[in-house]
């Protein structure tokens, strides 16, 4: 009986040990020189062999950007209440539809990840998605939370009729700001106010005022692959990072991890979109250093008992089959 508690014991040691904490993962110092490119700084996390030895097992996952090109989602407008509603019906226009939830279903076999701050074009208005989610395989209809990022349509557009009225496009992962606000604000008037911000300071205003304008700016989107370009060559020298603390000017703006370095590869580059495009519209030169980010880090890394309830005060996390996927904090 003695044997069989101490061997529970250090099956409980070994599960808490394999977590999102500080002797897990680490920053370096010398970040600072690698991963800076005009107004935005990233410190890489990196995992250690038991980090990755604990989410080896943890399945594939099919990023919703290529869900929505394989045609293996369907996003469409809500009318009434969904057969599997759980979220509150709010702003219902006078069709039935609800502007803050959306319907999406896993129509394949695959399992698919959402990620809150996602952008999908289409239905009577563009979204952002508010949430982080799992859909299973054949998953039917679910309510997914979102917030309008188009304040001036709610028609459908030619594409979307093209597409039944369904959400029919991807737009990146959007501003660090605009995911902040959708996510931890919850607040749609806020969403638009940081939605026109961008936009106008990156010449994308249209009459829709559709945050999705961004990827039409020439400007916008050649400093974007500046950046873009950069960051992804320099990741690509790097071993076992799980994810990335962004910074502009003197301040953290932001830090996503997941479970596995696979995982982190998958999202990388639409996660630079928003790290990139808050430097761009908001940013200053690159200086916030070690320690400033180390200090970040702690507030959800050092004690484990408290990073779930600092997460929800501002950030979110996605857990799966009893494992955290992501995890972000803005």
């Amino acid at each position: 009986m003695k044997k069989l508690f101490t061997l529970a014991l250090l099956g409980i040691v070994a599960i808490s040990n394999a977590q999102y904490n500080s002797k897990n993962l680490t920053i370096k110092e010398t970040a600072n020189v690698q991963f800076t490119y005009k107004n935005l700084r990233l410190y890489p996390i990196y995992a250690n062999q038991t980090f990755i030895d604990a989410h080896k097992d943890i399945g594939k996952y099919t990023p919703l950007q290529k869900a929505l090109e394989q045609k293996k989602v369907a996003v469409t407008e809500t009318v009434g209440t969904s057969p599997n509603s759980n979220l509150n019906q709010q702003n219902v226009q006078s069709g039935g539809e609800t502007v803050n939830t959306l319907y999406i279903e896993n129509t394949s076999n695959d399992t698919i990840m959402l990620m809150a701050g996602e952008v999908v074009k289409g239905g009577k208005q563009d979204r952002v998605l508010a949430q982080d989610m799992i859909l299973t395989p054949r998953s039917g209809k679910k309510d997914i939370s979102v917030f309008c990022v188009e304040q001036g349509r709610w028609t459908y557009s030619e594409d979307s009729k093209k597409a039944d009225n369904a959400f029919y496009g991807y737009s990146k992962v959007s501003s660090m700001n605009v995911r902040k606000v959708a996510v931890v604000d919850k607040s749609q008037q806020k969403v638009w106010e940081n939605v026109k911000d961008v936009t106008s300071k990156n010449s994308a205003a249209t009459e829709s005022g559709t945050y999705t304008a961004l990827d039409t700016s020439k400007k916008y989107n050649a400093d974007l692959k500046g950046y873009s370009d950069y960051f992804k060559a320099m990741m690509k020298t790097q071993g076992n990072v799980i994810g990335v603390v962004a910074c502009t000017g003197d301040k953290v703006i932001g830090c996503d991890m997941f479970a596995t370095t696979d995982m982190f590869n998958l999202y990388f580059e639409n996660l630079m979109n928003s790290y990139s495009t808050e430097a761009i519209t908001n940013g200053s030169s690159a200086k916030t250093d070690y320690k400033t980010v180390q200090t970040y880090l702690d507030k959800f890394l050092v004690d484990e008992s408290k990073q779930e309830e600092e997460l929800k005060k501002n950030g979110t996390f996605l857990k799966h089959r009893g494992k955290k996927l992501h995890c972000a904090s803005f």
